[in-house]
């Protein structure tokens, strides 16, 4: 019998990296968020969050097993309700706890889900101490790269992750004011139980450019709209 070695090479905290981290992150890298933010949808997805409420999936790029997309471009109604004009939700959260992935954090939450995701690491010296100093795990069949476990981020108990590039451009031009501007997603993913607050917090749903505020009358547009399609 050939005994197999395991899956990952784990630390003296099994695949977890030393609690040291979770405190470092919580003091330096965890903001507040303020903002209206955007998830666009086709009509039968936005019938489905409407009449049975908003649930999470696993992540394409980052490893979270309940994710939520949603955006500070408003633009992003269009982009994904796959030609049903601007069709989607609206939130309005606040002081929304937001963990800002920098370098470094974005290629080790990124190793495990196999998207192909491409995260390159500005200071190859920084990193490799960043990984020592919080002795984080890494992996045998990847080439023995350091990485995050899933669930990691939730873990941490914040509601959402934003990359540094978005908070950057949130910060600087003003958030949804700004962001169509750029055409870009500008994701603020809602994860674990943030995405729970995230549906308490829906301020207006969109129904191909209409605008409601109480569920019932958009399912009727969305309704009619459809019929209309057909």
């Amino acid at each position: 019998m050939i005994k197999l070695k395991p899956l990952m090479e784990m630390n003296k905290y099994g695949d977890q990296p030393s609690p040291l981290l979770k405190q470092y992150l919580l003091e330096n890298k965890v903001s507040e968020l303020t903002e209206y933010l955007y998830h666009g949808s086709p009509f039968e997805g936005l019938v489905d969050m409407l009449v049975r409420g908003i649930s999470g999936q696993e992540h394409g790029e980052v490893a979270e097993y309940d994710s939520f997309s949603t955006s500070i471009n408003p633009d992003i109604l269009h982009y994904f309700s796959e030609g049903d004009g601007e069709t989607g939700l609206q939130f309005h959260v606040t002081n929304a706890k937001v963990i800002v992935l920098d370098d470094i954090m974005t290629y080790l939450v990124t190793q495990l889900p196999g998207s192909g995701f491409s995260a390159e690491i500005e200071d190859e010296q920084k990193f490799r101490e960043f990984c020592e100093k919080f002795e984080i795990p890494a992996s045998n069949w990847r080439t023995r790269e350091p990485y995050l476990p899933y669930g990691y981020l939730s873990s941490l108990g914040v509601d959402a992750f934003a990359f540094d590039y978005t908070w950057k451009y949130w910060s600087d031009w003003g958030g949804s004011h700004g962001a169509s501007a750029a055409r870009d997603e500008h994701e603020i993913c809602f994860i674990g139980k943030g995405i729970q607050t995230l549906e308490k917090s829906i301020s207006l749903i969109y129904v191909d450019g209409e605008e409601f505020d109480k569920k019932l009358p958009a399912l009727r547009a969305i309704k009619r709209k459809m019929h209309d399609k057909a």
